[in-house]
């Protein structure tokens, strides 16, 4: 399937160099990686919103993410088992402690991504 042909105005056709220093350089493509985009777009986006584009999850938040999902469909599931009668009395003290480490595990994350921003 070929590209959609841009019409004359949407068109790219003026270059703008500009020289940046390795450090400089770095950091542009550092935040520009963290948004998904690259230096050039990053930097139109800037330049034209007059904010810094939003970043996106990193791998390893994407992972913590998921394996949290997974934890959190587990304790649902045993929960309604607990709740139906179907579970071991024995082990409601261990559910309940697995259920607070969670609620935890998760407010912690919460916290630690809040404080990184402002």
């Amino acid at each position: 399937m070929a590209r959609p042909a841009l019409s004359e105005d949407k068109k790219r056709v003026v270059q703008v160099n500009i020289r940046l220093t390795q450090n400089e350089y770095d950091q542009v493509n550092t935040f520009a990686q963290s948004a998904g985009l690259s230096p050039a777009n990053w930097i139109r986006y800037k330049i034209f919103t007059g904010k810094f584009p939003q970043a996106k999850a990193s791998p390893l938040d994407a992972a913590i993410f998921r394996e949290l999902q997974r934890i959190g469909i587990n304790v649902n599931q045993v929960a309604h088992k607990f709740n139906s009668n179907e579970f071991p009395s024995e082990l409601r003290p261990v559910v309940q402690e697995l259920s607070d480490l969670l609620k935890y595990t998760i407010k912690i994350l919460v916290h630690d991504r809040g404080s990184g921003e402002g």
